[in-house]
């Protein structure tokens, strides 16, 4: 045979190579159960490696933890797969709870997890089953946060909902995946005849993975910068507290003095700044209720109006029957009023300023295109002009805090950041379309108010005058200049005052107090012992003791996730001393028998 004719195409693929380096968590076993085949994802997360489990049986590789009596993992596992091969189709099994053995290096023992596994035999030509395919989906965080909100019952029915929501998603996985593996099998037969077809469905998905990649490097570094501004305003905000605290002491001794008046104008604005930078990196506390996004427009209009001149035409295009959202009132309408006045700046020779507002579905193909966005109903609010419009360049930083196209001295480049901001924060979306010359549409989409804040009210507490008291206070605040200022203003109201620099010092002190202790102000992030682990050990002691906490910041991690929860008495730094003092005697208020 000549050279001429010999086969021609591509080599065949090296399956076992396709194999190992699947995304999916994938084992391979004969008939008898002996490991054949493995994933490296499937390594990665059981802790093993691929030399050590090869050619051994799988219950010999994952037997149950021996110090847990209650195991089912084995023999679940074993009769799925016995039914797998038994009746030579796919077998799906619930979650279940099987322990993974971690290696000498990370301890030994075993680590608690849960997986969702589906065992799919492999038919001979003949009919005979040549393999069974096990895939699992790890499930362990989702189980871990099931059972640590299964405590809560305010979040039971929210939990009951997520937890459905994600078996579902894990049984259509399986559902998907068994399908995938029907469809691969009928593949094969046919990958010649593909190759061209799959060539170009790859440059397709690598021109669209390139376009998601760009997307989310703007998307973290949007997030690395919000973090970057809120750890500098954190720490402004406790310089700002010294100074606030340090100058009114100084004006009781020099009243009328012009440069300490100097001082606390410039304090009050730097204040500002640092509230924006909050706002910007999603740190600040907001106040959320039920929201009319319409009612909200109509009553900006006059103020729009008399900001934007009359050189501007304004036109509003309110939807119907507009969904609800829930979000702060007051943060909504800075949101507009950024927005409108970032117009107006763009369109220096008059224009139009359009509002619009609309019920909209986003879906799956929507969420794809732009990252952190999830499916579902939305009210979106857009803001357009008819202005010079942004380049690429400018878009990409438009919401960068200090980042401005205006002229210096005219614009601090925190409006759009702002904006930015309070969106996230309200669990929403921001997007930018612009054409050089032609003007700029800013869309937001506000997520629909859920059924648990449709009645959304805090709680009335009583107005606590600007007074001192005769109580005694624990003070527990790492920065040595801020406690010591704010232990001075304390004292001068009148107060008993006992300052620790953490909570070890703070358990000591209340050991060696014989007197009654009334409150506890205390720092939220300090090294060791945060507040709420502070207050805990406390109120031990002093049961009836009142508990004021105190941050100069406040994200997500600290209202949401553990350490402080929402409505506690709360007083955000900076603060004045006047601040200080009518916080104090709110929290002694609060916590005094009610008779």
């Amino acid at each position: 045979m000549s050279v001429l004719d010999a086969k021609t195409g591509p080599p065949d693929p090296d399956f076992r190579l396709l194999f190992e380096s699947a995304p999916g968590l994938l084992l391979a076993l004969d008939p008898d159960l002996t490991i054949v085949a493995v994933s490296e994802a499937y390594l990665s997360a059981t802790r093993t490696r691929r030399e050590d489990i090869l050619g051994r049986g799988i219950f010999e590789v994952f037997p149950d933890n021996p110090e847990d009596p209650s195991a089912t993992g084995v023999a679940n596992l074993r009769e799925s797969l016995h039914r797998a091969l038994a009746l030579k189709r796919p077998d799906t099994m619930a979650v279940q709870k099987y322990d993974i053995q971690l290696p000498p290096a990370e301890g030994g023992g075993f680590e608690r997890r849960y997986w969702s596994p589906m065992n799919t035999p492999v038919l001979a030509p003949t009919g005979e089953v040549r393999y069974v395919l096990h895939r699992v989906e790890d499930v362990t965080e989702f189980m871990r946060l099931k059972e640590a909100h299964r405590a809560q019952g305010d979040l039971a029915e929210e939990l009951r909902d997520h937890a459905s929501q994600v078996e579902a998603e894990v049984f259509q996985r399986a559902q998907e995946i068994q399908e995938a593996n029907r469809k691969l099998r009928d593949l094969q037969a046919h990958l010649e005849a593909r190759v061209e077809a799959r060539t170009a469905e790859l440059q397709a998905a690598n021109e669209a993975l390139r376009h998601s990649e760009e997307q989310l490097r703007q998307t973290q570094k949007m997030e690395a910068v919000g973090q970057l501004a809120g750890g500098i305003a954190h720490d402004f905000n406790n310089l700002l507290t010294v100074i606030f605290g340090a100058s009114e002491v100084l004006e009781m001794h020099l009243d009328g003095n012009a440069n300490l008046a100097a001082i606390r104008q410039a304090s009050e604005r730097a204040a500002g700044l640092t509230r924006q930078l909050l706002t910007f990196s999603r740190r600040q506390i907001l106040a959320p209720e039920s929201l009319d996004l319409n009612a909200s427009l109509t009553g900006l209009h006059p103020i729009l109006q008399r900001l934007l001149g009359e050189n501007i035409e304004i036109q509003a295009f309110c939807s119907p029957d507009l969904r609800k959202v829930f979000a702060d009132p007051s943060q909504i309408e800075q949101v507009i009023l950024n927005l409108a006045i970032n117009a107006r700046d763009a369109m220096p020779e008059g224009g139009s300023l359009i509002l619009e507002t609309a019920n909209i579905d986003l879906d799956e193909a929507y969420a794809r295109e732009h990252p952190g966005v999830t499916p579902g109903s939305f009210v979106m609010l857009a803001v357009s002009d008819t202005g010079h419009g942004m380049d690429k360049e400018t878009q990409g930083r438009i919401f960068e805090p200090f980042f401005t196209t205006k002229e210096r001295g005219k614009g601090t480049g925190l409006g759009l950041a702002t904006v930015f901001g309070i969106v996230k924060q309200s669990g929403g979306h921001i997007w930018l379309y612009s054409e050089p010359g032609v003007g700029t549409t800013f869309k937001i989409y506000f997520p629909e108010i859920q059924r648990e804040h449709q009645s959304h009210a805090g709680p009335e507490l009583p107005a606590a005058a600007d007074e001192g008291g005769s109580e005694t206070i624990l003070l527990v605040e790492d920065e040595d200049q801020v406690r010591s200022v704010t232990g001075t203003i304390l004292r001068q109201a009148g107060y008993t005052v006992l300052e620790a620099r953490n909570g070890a010092e703070a358990e000591a002190l209340c050991a060696q107090c014989m007197d009654e202790i009334h409150l506890l102000l205390t720092d939220v992030i300090m090294p060791g012992m945060n507040g709420r682990q502070v207050s805990e050990r406390v109120t031990s002691a002093h049961p009836n003791l009142a508990v004021l906490f105190m941050s100069g910041y406040t994200d997500d991690a600290i209202l949401r996730h553990g350490v402080l929860e929402a409505n506690v008495p709360f007083l955000q730094k900076p603060f004045t001393p006047a601040k200080l003092r009518m916080k104090v005697r709110e929290a002694l208020l609060r916590a005094a028998p009610k008779g």
